[in-house]
């Protein structure tokens, strides 16, 4: 083989040695991930099964991003704080070692065996579970293959005249270096592929292990890439958590920096294996970090609040009447989140009134202010629920609970609302926009009729609610009921439409008969307030009760 063929074997190595790396992470995250995002949020609560939480969630999912993005959402919900992630992150940190201490044992022979067993249960096995083990299996068999397919390249290129030029160049200017592979492993999402290529390199002596420590150190500090990307668009609480990751990463690559010299000379000491000593490296390294870190975690939060401030905007926002002094009292705290659930409520209904308008305007802006608006009820929604659970620790009697129970359950009927116009209607205005297809003009106005009908039952439903009239409500129920006979007609209107081949309904057919399933799921979710009202409304559950008691 020429050179050519040797720099395109090297590339293809890396590339399954990526490849592999990332489909058993995400494989691993699907058996996995739900319930450990979980039982992270309890662990998170104690420092010192925090950090132990940290390494076997990364041990697990073979990715410490993967887990720092988790703190991330988690921290931005509000089910976390910095203080308690603080230690997570610390145990991440270790947890990155014990991927490069398997790859620095003689696993390559092993590849053939995995990919021929991962093979067999990713593509012969119906059942899902089998086959996502199947592909955590050949994952892990392509990342073998291809550190062996790295080693074979390296062991030719490394006497090129050109490739030894660019690596003295590296192995004489660290600091280039370690900005390079913090470059370079911010962009492939891993620290293991940037030392696992280091490993291949110090073993076809390219470098040092001297040198390796720059990359060890870029390792490091570039996995923080992933987080602070994925916090972009997160709470003030979550970009803390990223933040945090970041410096905490940052000073222990520094201090790595300062001491490569006798830390060198350490490692050197314990083994002779060169696969070995960097894996040992990166273990000591950051097991080091975290004993020195530990006992600052306060201040370390104490600087990262500093820093990075709560901002005035999400200051601004919150629940206007939920005022905890009034648990003493159980009837002005139910009164109170009744008067937040309203609130939240024409939020909502805001929502559902813009959520058309991103039909008719290709805007961007707008799908982001109204997506806002969904933040603001997804924080009232939190803060109803926690203050209700607040609630409930005083002694209440059987009516008391009962109202809470109602609460909590149209609060969530409430949140889904928002969630169907974010996660379904705005999702669709996109796709009509990414297409360029418009709706034809029978169908627009059809959409536009039951848009408004919704509206209109949807803010009858409110007015139910908040006076408690039973005329009001059956009102909205009945109207409920004539909305699904009219989406109906609206679904045999527009298939007519399909059999004129009317080109502008055929191509909004999907989108025009989502949108209306999901207006249809809003007005559902809406005339529950006007159910409350008839069939279980709060205020008139004591009656109920002694009526029932007076039967029995």
């Amino acid at each position: 083989m020429d050179l050519y063929e040797h720099l395109v074997l090297l590339a293809a190595g890396i590339s399954f040695f990526m490849y592999g790396m990332n489909l058993a992470s995400d494989s691993l995250q699907l058996l996995a991930a739900d319930r450990l995002r979980a039982l992270m949020a309890q662990l998170a609560k104690n420092r010192f099964y925090a950090i132990l939480s940290g390494i076997l969630l990364t041990v697990i999912l073979q990715s410490s991003s993967a887990v720092t993005v988790m703190l991330v959402n988690l921290a931005s919900a509000g089910i976390v704080n910095l203080s308690q992630v603080m230690g997570v992150i610390v145990g991440t940190a270790i947890g990155t070692t014990v991927t490069v201490q398997l790859i620095s044992f003689n696993v390559v022979k092993y590849a053939p065996y995995f990919l021929i067993g991962g093979f067999i249960l990713l593509f012969k096995s119906h059942k899902k579970k089998i086959k996502t083990t199947g592909a955590v299996v050949f994952g892990f068999g392509l990342l073998f293959y291809g550190l062996l397919l790295m080693g074979q390249a390296v062991s030719i290129v490394k006497d090129v005249q050109g490739f030894q030029n660019a690596f003295k160049y590296l192995n004489e200017n660290p600091l280039v270096a370690f900005v390079a592979t913090t470059f370079l492993t911010s962009l492939v999402h891993s620290s293991a592929v940037t030392i696992g290529l280091a490993m291949t390199l110090v073993t076809g002596n390219v470098m040092t292990l001297h040198d390796s420590m720059f990359w060890i150190a870029g390792a490091n500090l570039g996995t923080t890439s992933t987080a602070l990307y994925a916090s972009l668009r997160s709470r003030h609480s979550g970009k803390q958590v990223a933040w945090a990751h970041f410096f905490y990463k940052a000073v222990t690559a520094v201090l790595l920096l300062i001491c490569a010299q006798p830390f060198t000379t350490l490692i050197a000491s314990m083994t002779d294996i060169p696969t070995h000593q960097i894996a040992d490296a990166h273990t000591l390294f950051n097991i080091i970090s975290a004993v020195l870190f530990v006992p600052f975690i306060k201040y370390g939060v104490q600087f990262i609040d500093t820093v990075f401030p709560k901002p005035a905007s999400e200051n601004e926002f919150g629940p206007k009447y939920l005022d905890p002094k009034a648990f003493s009292e159980p009837s002005l705290a139910y009164s109170n989140s009744v008067r937040e659930l309203l609130r939240m409520a024409e939020y909502t209904l805001e929502m559902v009134k813009l959520s058309l308008t991103a039909f008719e305007k290709d805007s961007p802006d707008l799908i982001s202010d109204v997506r806002i608006i969904d933040k603001k009820i997804d924080t009232l929604n939190r803060e109803i629920k926690i203050y209700l659970v607040r609630l409930t620790d005083e002694a209440l009697n059987e009516v008391q609970n009962a109202k809470v129970v109602s609460i909590i359950a149209l609060v969530s009927d409430i949140e889904n609302i928002g969630d169907v116009v974010d996660k379904n209607i705005l999702m669709l205005a996109e796709k009509k926009c990414n297409l360029k297809v418009t709706f034809s003009s029978a169908g627009w106005e059809d959409m536009k009729q039951f848009h408004e009908l919704v509206v209109k039952n949807f803010e009858l439903a409110i007015s139910a609610f908040s006076i408690g009239s039973r005329d009001l409500a059956k009102k909205v129920i009945d109207h409920k009921h004539e909305l699904r006979l009219m989406e109906q007609k609206f679904r045999e209107t527009h298939i007519q439409r399909l059999h004129n081949k009317t080109q502008e309904s055929i191509n909004t057919s999907n989108i025009h008969f989502d949108l209306l399933s999901a207006y249809r799921r809003v007005n559902s979710y809406a005339s529950n307030l006007a159910y409350s009202v008839l069939f279980g409304d709060p205020r008139n559950f004591e009656s109920e009760i002694l009526e029932q008691k007076k039967s029995s």
